[in-house]
């Protein structure tokens, strides 16, 4: 897949004409491919170079120093997993062997309330968790928080298209994102010295859990492959600064799966380049406030549909997709 749709989030300050095009582009990417290119995002390549250099500085760390800020449970998404710690076509309740890859994540930065304590809900769950910072490279916490910024910046845009692409007014996402539980990850696919298992993969076949995921990445052997609409794995073309984004599980629920998860690994390197095909890349996963309801949205209603039962949050369904991912495919009930 070396073309993608690209959507321009500089549509939104064109006018109404150019941001319903737009919008109208989007809807039609999602709907029939489930991936596209963001254009007009605006976020500063040198803080792209600064984001990859540190982070890459802090995996080349020795292991027992990673280890110092470890993820302390498995559905509290914070901190750096280790070569082999977890699973990920487990959340499609597929069996797998471990994944190849390390991983360091960061949620959502502290919200201070009016009283000057921070914003923390007993049924918030581990979702408002604090980060987790390694003390080396000492300025690590300050560029993932600025990049963070961003991304939900360009979130909040391609959300303010999506409101219009399904008849919505522009802002009508914006109460759903204003305690948002996105998580920023950075993958490590380290070299191959040793051949993989049989199905072992840098990242098993799964789909995102959220709306979208963003997506930087380098350009090295061994990448992003999607599923396209022929049945074939087509890889996709990053770099670092170039965002593509997917579509995940929660947009197929809002949308009575008008538009569908995207399928997506991340393959091994062949073996001839498999010790020289270190690779790094970024996932912003975008998702709503955890008590956001996880129904089939209202331009999607069918005219004869039974009530719905009780709708699952957002902090729900992301805490049980993430639970069986870490754990190997074990549920809440068995932990």
């Amino acid at each position: 897949m070396q073309i993608l749709p690209a959507v321009d989030l500089r549509a939104l300050a064109a006018g109404p004409e150019r941001a319903e095009a737009e919008a109208r582009l989007l809807d039609l990417a999602c709907r029939e491919v489930g991936i596209f290119e963001v254009v007009g995002h605006e976020v500063p390549p040198a803080l792209c170079r600064e984001l990859f250099g540190v982070t890459r500085e802090f995996f080349a760390l020795p292991p027992a120093v990673k280890a110092a800020v470890a993820q302390p449970q498995p559905d509290q998404v914070r901190g750096w997993s280790g070569l082999g710690s977890e699973g990920i076509a487990y959340s499609l309740d597929e069996e797998s062997p471990a994944d190849l890859k390390e991983k360091m994540d960061m949620g959502p930065p502290p919200r201070v309330i009016d009283d000057g304590s921070l914003y923390r809900p007993a049924d918030s769950g581990p979702h408002l968790a604090d980060n987790i910072w390694p003390e080396t490279p000492a300025g690590m916490a300050a560029v993932w928080s600025e990049y963070y910024a961003h991304m939900a910046r360009v979130s909040a845009g391609l959300m303010a298209l999506c409101a219009r692409a399904y008849g919505l007014p522009a802002d009508y996402f914006a109460d759903k994102y204003d305690r948002s539980i996105s998580m920023l990850r950075a993958l490590y696919y380290p070299d191959q010295p040793e051949s993989p298992l049989g199905g072992q993969m840098r990242a098993g076949v799964h789909t995102d859990y959220g709306t979208f995921t963003l997506v930087t990445a380098e350009d090295r052997p061994g990448g992003l492959e999607v599923l396209d609409p022929s049945g074939t794995w087509s890889p996709v073309p990053t770099s670092p600064g170039r965002f593509v984004a997917m579509v995940g599980d929660l947009f197929a629920e809002w949308t009575a799966d008008t538009w569908t998860s995207t399928l997506h690994r991340v393959a091994n390197p062949p073996r001839a380049r498999a010790l020289d095909s270190s690779r790094l890349a970024f996932a912003f996963y975008d998702h709503p406030n955890y008590d956001v309801h996880v129904d089939v949205l209202p331009p999607f209603h069918g005219d004869d549909e039974p009530p719905a039962g009780p709708p699952l949050t957002s902090g729900d369904h992301l805490r049980q997709k993430y639970l069986r991912q870490t754990t190997f495919g074990r549920r809440e009930a068995d932990l």
